[in-house]
């Protein structure tokens, strides 16, 4: 999508706070102390381009706050010149989150770039920053449908002030791809082009020279692959089939849709699997143990790892593993889920070129020598649909993560009936299949019942979106649905979560449950669902209250946005809290440091917290 000019500066959007991370990290990578980082490189020899981070956690980036350091280094360093005056200007720009999008380099949540079409503080400022720049979102299939909205209208806008954009995904939908560019073209004051072309790989453009194109892209050799894929419904044949690989010493992963099941998995692998050889990674974890699991990860699995790291190991992950990481495994196992989550953890199969034993081949190499990819698909029988609940009775837990079912059972019988999957040739046939509105007619009566009332909610959060955001044509104009006083609209939907703070207790003194960090309390902090979680409880213990009272003072925000909890060790890696959900009953906070947060009924001792 072009308008007049290319821009001067890039912002990257992207869905996750770690996507981002990883982005930013290899943007500023140095192979060598002589090389130039990525993003210099896409400036003239002579910039001195500015590069930030930006989103509510990037103080926990090491590599941001380097950057910061060296930066201000530089200023003290030097006489006022040219090259001191481009590090007072990064100083400045990474002082707040609000100036990010001035940087000649921004990268950040989508949300960052979302907030300039909302009606927030700062957003004129947000706005001009981004006209400037090229704007890329990655990932851009990964949004709901309220922050789709969202997007299309930021679209309009950016189009209007002159802005270019460049959206990235492997597998968006026909029908999203031509709102994009419709809301693209409405920005640029330009008529609706209707698309035409189906091939995959495809680019397509529209500008106000030339309008719409759109050329079909030759796939890289590497990125072309042969997947067979196989619909498992017993779960014990899954575990089967887990063990079965890891003990032939290839390494495996199995992907699941909720914290919950993730957990159940683990434990049953635990009883046949020895413990070094298996891995537990979701978001549930207290930030620094996330940080460290996420390393441990990367070692095992990650680009550089070998024969000695990979050999035999099993990580059970939910979708945390979907994007950033840059992952590889032997066999891939997941639980059924729509069809272009499934292609994007497909990805983390066979990703790069290995031997037999799973080392790494020398550049020239061509093909993979290891066994043809297996893909398991953990999923119910499509041919089962005598009832709406097909996928619930498989998945209790997850059948709220995923409420479209039809687009499930349409995803399941795709694969079921192709048993493989050739990419990039079948990529745009099997998104189709299961979002297409051809395909909706195909879905059993009673699961389609079920999908209405999710597309209701669907259609409710879009109306959100729509009241939500500003209106081009409205310009700055006061109406009843924008520039109210103290309005706030968020840029995204779901459920509220609460931030946990966990502490030990020994009887004295408070510390961090992870203290091996320059930022303690934040890497002992977790997000916890509200409803679950809502208030701290009333501590009894005169010492114990004396010592909340007193560490609040000197918390990075004096206990105002966070819930501070202290834990009591129990042995074994366990420790437990006290905490209030939102009906005003106690709850007991259970954390492990290999399993990571529960939360438990305290009246009944029962597992209460459903994590989705």
């Amino acid at each position: 999508m072009m308008s007049k000019g290319l821009g001067k500066g890039i912002f990257v959007g992207l869905p996750t706070m770690a996507t981002s991370n990883a982005m930013f990290d290899r943007l500023v990578e140095q192979p060598s102390p002589a090389a130039v980082p990525v993003y210099r490189r896409l400036f003239k020899d002579s910039a001195q381009p500015s590069i930030v981070l930006t989103h509510s956690a990037r103080h926990l980036s090491d590599t941001f706050m380097r950057s910061i350091i060296d930066s201000r280094e530089d200023e003290s360093e030097y006489e006022e010149s040219e090259e001191t005056a481009a590090a007072q200007c990064a100083s400045w720009l990474a002082d707040n989150r609000k100036k990010a999008l001035l940087a000649d380099v921004g990268v950040g949540t989508l949300d960052q770039a979302l907030l300039a079409i909302l009606p927030s503080r700062f957003q004129s400022l947000r706005l001009f920053g981004l006209a400037r720049n090229i704007l890329i979102v990655d990932e851009a299939h990964a949004y709901d449908p309220y922050m789709n909205m969202l997007l299309q209208n930021l679209l309009s806008f950016h189009a209007a002030m002159g802005g270019s954009a460049i959206l990235l995904s492997a597998t968006l939908p026909q029908h999203i791809r031509q709102a994009m560019l419709n809301s693209y073209a409405k920005g640029m004051g330009g008529e609706r082009q209707s698309i035409e072309c189906n091939d995959y790989p495809l680019a397509t453009c529209i500008s106000r020279e030339k309008g719409l194109e759109e050329a079909p892209v030759k796939a890289m050799p590497q990125r072309e692959s042969s997947i067979d894929v196989r619909i498992v419904s017993d779960e014990d044949e899954i575990v089967r089939l887990t063990v079965e690989a890891a003990k032939r010493g290839g390494c495996v992963c199995w992907i699941r849709n909720t914290v919950q099941d993730a957990i159940t998995g683990y434990e049953t692998l635990r009883e046949v699997l020895p413990a070094d050889k298996l891995i537990l990674f979701h978001a549930r974890f207290v930030m620094g143990d996330r940080l460290d699991i996420e390393e441990r990860v990367s070692d095992s699995f990650g680009k550089r790892s070998g024969e000695l790291a990979r050999s035999g190991k099993v990580l059970v992950a939910t979708q945390v593993v979907e994007q950033s990481l840059d992952l590889d495994f032997d066999l891939l196992v997941s639980d059924l889920a729509p069809m272009d989550l499934l292609i994007q953890r497909a990805g983390r199969l066979h990703r790069h070129l290995r031997d037999e034993r799973g080392n790494r081949l020398p550049a020239g190499e061509e093909r993979d020598r290891r066994e043809s990819p297996t893909f398991i698909i953990h999923s119910p029988e499509p041919s089962d649909t005598d009832n709406g609940d097909w996928f619930k009775n498989a998945f209790p837990k997850a059948a709220y993560v995923y409420p479209s079912h039809g687009c499930l059972w349409l995803t399941a019988r795709m694969l079921a009936k192709k048993k493989t999957l050739r990419m990039p040739d079948d990529a745009r046939e099997f998104v189709e299949a299961a979002f297409s509105e051809e395909a909706d007619d195909l879905i059993p009566a009673l699961l389609r019942k079920r999908d209405i009332e999710a597309e209701a909610k669907s259609q409710a959060d879009k109306s959100l979106a729509h009241i939500n955001k500003l209106k081009l044509e409205q310009g700055y104009e006061a109406t009843p649905n924008q520039w109210l006083e103290d309005m706030r609209t968020p840029t995204r939907l779901g459920e509220l979560e609460t931030t946990v703070r966990l502490a030990r207790w020994d009887g004295v003194n408070l510390i961090p449950l992870y203290e091996n960090s320059r930022l303690p309390w934040d890497m002992s902090q977790v997000s916890i669902r509200s409803v679950k979680v809502f208030a701290e409880a009333e501590i009894h213990d005169p010492a114990l209250k004396e010592a909340v009272g007193k560490l609040k003072l000197v918390l990075p925000d004096k206990g105002k946005w966070s819930l501070l909890i202290p834990m009591v060790d129990q042995g074994g890696g366990r420790w437990l809290g006290e905490a209030i959900n939102r009906k005003d009953q106690p709850v007991i906070i259970s954390y492990d440091k290999n399993q990571g947060v529960a939360v438990i009924d305290k009246e009944t001792e029962d597992d209460a917290f459903q994590f989705d």
